[in-house]
């Protein structure tokens, strides 16, 4: 799992590479339109570690920094058994399973009594 320094640091670059993409005058080049695509889903993953740090949720930092450790240097090579991976560790840690909000049912209930 990450620092909260090197998710903020990788977080920065990441926003920075998509930003340089996003301001080119010219229209992208096929592979520098997979490049921001790569990107994106990069800061996507990125997000969702620094959302479950805030909320706490460790079962959700480790799904995403396991996600994110595997999609930079093997996903990005091969999407197809990426996602794969990814349908099995769901599975195995029950995030497509469990939606948040029925893990968060129980703390609802005791906020109401």
């Amino acid at each position: 799992m990450m620092t909260d320094e090197q998710l903020q640091r990788t977080l920065q670059e990441v926003s920075a590479d998509i930003e340089k993409l996003s301001s080119l005058e010219r229209a992208l080049t096929e592979e520098e339109r997979k490049h921001r695509a790569r990107l994106l889903r990069r800061k996507y993953i990125l997000d969702k570690i620094k959302e479950a740090k805030e909320k706490n949720r460790k079962d959700d930092e480790l799904y995403n920094s396991t996600v994110y450790d595997w999609l930079v240097p093997w996903g990005e090579k091969h999407p197809i058994l990426m996602g794969i991976m990814m349908h099995l560790m769901r599975i195995r840690w029950g995030s497509s399973l469990t939606p948040i909000a029925i893990r968060d049912l129980g703390e609802r209930r005791d906020e109401k009594r």
